[in-house]
């Protein structure tokens, strides 16, 4: 009798069941005005946050002034603020604040209300491990966004 062994895959999350990377492709596409980065793939725009082992490290002067570092830096935060809207049903604003210098600031709002605001140290705190630590941020920035405006406004 002879056994086989079969190496299960670690899990691969797909966009279909993640709504937040949904939100989160569909800003990127949006936030791309000029088509520079129509040709990429999907999963070739969301890897921008992640690091990985083979990625040589690279100094937060160069990444500050990317355009695609830019892009996916605001479509994260759009894609959050979208997903508190669809939530809450109230209207969000959101600004990010992307310097030169060694921090920026993102700020959301929810029916008037500050619901997220956050500083982004030189890029550096916009890149992450894994996939699932990406959508584990945006999970944990909206549940506390909706947190706070379910203290002064009325949804269901």
């Amino acid at each position: 009798m002879s056994q086989v062994l079969t190496l299960a895959k670690s899990p691969q999350l797909s966009k279909n069941q993640n709504p937040f990377l949904q939100e989160f492709i569909k800003q990127i596409r949006l936030s791309d005005t000029f088509s520079k980065y129509r040709t990429w793939s999907n999963e070739s725009l969301v890897n921008q946050l992640i690091i990985s082992h083979n990625k040589e490290a690279i100094s937060s002067k160069n990444l500050n002034f990317h355009p695609l570092n830019q892009l996916v830096t605001n479509a994260f935060y759009n894609a959050i603020g979208e997903t508190i809207k669809n939530i809450t049903g109230h209207s969000t604003n959101t600004f990010v604040h992307l310097r030169n210098k060694e921090f920026s600031s993102a700020v959301i709002t929810c029916g008037g209300v500050l619901v997220l605001y956050t500083l982004i140290w030189g890029y550096k705190s916009l890149h992450f491990p894994s996939l699932q630590e990406l959508i584990e941020s945006a999970e944990t920035n909206i549940h506390n966004a909706v947190s706070k405006a379910s203290l002064y406004l009325d949804f269901v």
